[in-house]
């Protein structure tokens, strides 16, 4: 029986992770690099794999000079043999595993499911899912022989992976398989005290975007309900607390941190009162809501439009302005500016 372990000494804060030995993938840069960072800040001793050997050790030595404790061991993370090795290698050096985050991935899109190729296919399938699987395999082996005492298994999946897009077929495949293997796994291993969880980033500034164009971009950004895109460490700072003793009764989830993105389908939508974000005072350019819920705003209403809020066609155009409604309206250019100025002096 696993009990709570937060106690008052651990449970505002992240001591708990202090010691964990834990190994990040796909370390090298990214979101990976951003959690290998933040974990060794954090009294965690971080073993970074990646493919880039120079990339690797260059962030391993930073977070050692930063008075964190951190390894690098060069890692195909598409080839399990490649991570059996690496796992084996940590065990040998730490003496221990507590934990491992399966971040290496690579991204690809753009086409109809038909204009992909099967190289394609087993290209992105052998690191994004198959490397996964071998991380969750031999790391899950290492944590139950080192009888850790707070393991954790930590994917980094995808957005992708809970709302698929156009064009996205092998990624998002990839994603939704990683996501189901995090469930089964944390049905398989919550009775021995071992969480296994998806981190789902959506649109994060990383080299996954490669040389795409400023306009690509801002398309990113506008797609996205927060309006940007997101920071690695945003990512990092919930595999930390993933990590750590806060976080023991959490397993089988797969957390987005997408800026809303995932949370559902973007439609047009008018705020009646923008005035609580802005500050402004009411005029001409305030909402019809705002004025005519303003005692003198209504006044002014009734005078030039009388019966105007009565109708209720004019409730579908509260979060709208006069001026935008003007031409619908019928008033006389005279009496129209009449109006509008008098709305100008309930500022």
């Amino acid at each position: 029986m696993f009990k709570s372990k937060i106690s008052k000494e651990t449970g505002q804060n992240f001591q708990s992770v202090k010691g964990k030995v834990a190994i990040v993938t796909g370390a090298s840069r990214g979101i990976g690099e951003a959690i290998a960072r933040v974990f060794g800040e954090n009294g965690m001793k971080v073993v970074l794999a990646a493919r880039s050997a120079e990339a690797g050790q260059h962030v391993a030595d930073e977070i050692c000079a930063n008075g964190g404790d951190a390894i690098f061991i060069q890692t195909d993370c598409s080839n399990d043999v490649s991570i059996k090795n690496l796992i084996d290698q940590t065990v040998a050096h730490y003496g221990r595993l507590d934990g491992i985050v399966s971040n290496a991935g690579i991204g690809m899109g753009g086409f109809p499911l038909h204009e992909y190729d099967m190289n394609n296919f087993d290209e992105i399938f052998a690191l994004n899912a198959k490397g996964v699987f071998a991380g969750m395999k031999y790391g899950a082996e290492a944590i139950f022989k080192s009888h850790s005492d707070g393991g954790f298994l930590i994917n980094v999946a995808s957005v992708a992976g809970i709302c698929p897009q156009r064009g996205q077929a092998l990624y998002t495949g990839t994603k939704h398989a990683v996501i189901g293997m995090t469930k089964v796994a944390a049905l398989d291993y919550a009775p021995y005290g071992i969480t296994v969880n998806a981190i789902c980033p959506g649109y994060t500034e990383t080299s996954i975007f490669g040389d795409a164009p400023e306009a690509a971009m801002e398309m990113f950004r506008k797609d996205c309900p927060a309006n940007r895109l997101g920071d690695p460490k945003e990512c990092a700072y919930l595999a930390l607390f993933l990590a750590s003793d806060m976080a023991r009764y959490i397993s089988g989830a797969a957390i987005p941190v997408d800026g809303a993105l995932s949370a559902g389908h973007q439609n047009v939508s008018q705020w009646k009162h923008p005035e609580i974000i802005t500050g402004n005072g009411l005029n001409r350019d305030s909402t019809i809501a705002s004025i005519v819920e303003d005692p003198k705003g209504l006044e002014i209403v009734n005078k030039y439009l009388p019966g105007f809020i009565e109708n209720p066609m004019v409730k579908q155009a509260y979060g709208m302005t006069f001026p935008a409604i003007a031409p619908m309206m019928g008033l006389g250019e005279e009496q129209l500016d009449a109006l509008l100025n008098e709305l100008d002096t309930l500022a």
